[in-house]
């Protein structure tokens, strides 16, 4: 058993880490937050029916992560520090941005790919602005009917 005052250390620890943990979940990406990083997986979650739909979801997770891996490093895009195959994308946590931006501001950034333009996809790296979420593969439909339920 832990002597007390290591116990109180332990628990202070485990404290800090919790307060400084988030998961954000997108469509085909699952974004967990600790510490300095903010580190991209593919979603689990079924988009479509059964299998077929958690397959999708995490196809195209792994491919909007190695989209985002061949676009790092262009002006406006937040770096990536490390990917493993599209499994796994390392980034520097940014601060997020929590207002609309004018069309301006978003030309600003400076990336002029087909992005998609709301607060929670910018954030602060150093000062600037830039593009958190820029994956380039997301130019067709959904092979499923998850986006309209109406067609069922």
């Amino acid at each position: 058993m832990l002597e007390p005052h290591r116990l109180a250390r332990w628990r202070r620890a485990a404290q800090e880490v919790a307060d400084d943990l988030a998961v954000r979940r997108g469509i085909t990406r699952t974004v967990v937050l600790v510490g300095p990083w903010a580190i991209k997986l593919p979603s689990l979650r079924a988009h479509g029916e059964g299998l077929a739909g958690v397959l999708w979801s995490i196809s195209r997770g792994i491919l909007a992560n190695q989209s985002e891996r061949d676009w790092s490093g262009q002006p406006g895009l937040c770096p990536l520090r490390w990917s493993f195959a599209g499994l796994v994308n390392v980034y520097p946590r940014c601060e997020p941005v929590d207002r609309e931006l004018t069309d301006d501001e978003y030309a600003a950034i400076g990336f002029a790919g087909p992005v998609d333009k709301k607060p929670p996809n910018v954030g602060v790296l150093a000062g600037r602005m830039v593009w958190l979420d820029y994956d380039q593969n997301w130019n067709d439909q959904p092979p499923c009917r998850h986006a309209d339920r109406s067609r069922a």
